[in-house]
């Protein structure tokens, strides 16, 4: 499979972009398209489609590891949403790479982005840990979690490409701006890089 994250990954050594890797083998990095300052992708080393293809067990442990990362970022730049678009069974739905990647994402209001998918998707399911979605996800889907302790799944049907893009660009007075390919904030990538990676650094990061 031609992926560049696994690309990227494998050479990781030559590689500058990458902020910490954890025990479990996933890794935190600043996003080409960072609508704002902090905003990174949590993914695995391992290529998966989705969180959901994990087993529960071994989610728990990255769903706590995913904690950690959100408790980095909000310390610096507020409060963080985590929201993933899985694909499943090559159904890339309202994803756009099929490498497992969870969105951190720094926005002022994340309840309002809660309700910006309800608006699209309904009320959703109300979960009660990301652990849960290898049964709640038959088919591709959209994962929310506004704050550590809320989870909601949607299917994907309905929703657009980069949907948390749009929303949280909409959000941040930038909705034109949500393609990261037309988009790359190169700053704010370099930005996140630098005061991330010494945040971590330090005796208290999370």
């Amino acid at each position: 499979m031609d992926c560049q994250f696994c690309t990227e990954f494998t050479a990781r050594e030559s590689t500058t972009r990458i902020i910490t890797e954890t025990a479990g083998g996933w890794i935190l990095l600043p996003t080409v398209g960072a609508l704002t300052p902090g905003y990174c992708l949590f993914m695995p080393v391992e290529h998966l489609d989705a969180a959901a293809d994990i087993t529960p067990a071994r989610l728990k442990r990255v769903a706590s590891e995913t904690e950690e990362m959100r408790a980095l970022i909000q310390a610096r730049y507020g409060p963080v949403i985590l929201a993933e678009h899985g694909p499943r069974d090559c159904e890339l739905g309202a994803s756009c790479c099929s490498h497992c990647h969870l969105h951190l994402i720094p926005v002022p209001d994340p309840d309002a982005i809660t309700a910006a998918y309800e608006q699209t998707g309904g009320p959703g399911r109300r979960l009660s840990s990301m652990a849960d979605l290898p049964e709640a996800a038959g088919g591709s889907y959209l994962y929310l979690s506004p704050r550590p302790g809320e989870h909601h799944y949607w299917p994907s049907a309905g929703f657009a490409r980069q949907f948390v893009r749009r929303v949280c660009a909409d959000q941040l007075g930038i909705g034109h701006l949500f393609d990261w390919r037309d988009h790359p904030f190169i700053a704010h990538r370099e930005r996140t890089f630098i005061e991330l990676s010494a945040d971590i650094r330090l005796p208290n990061a999370a």
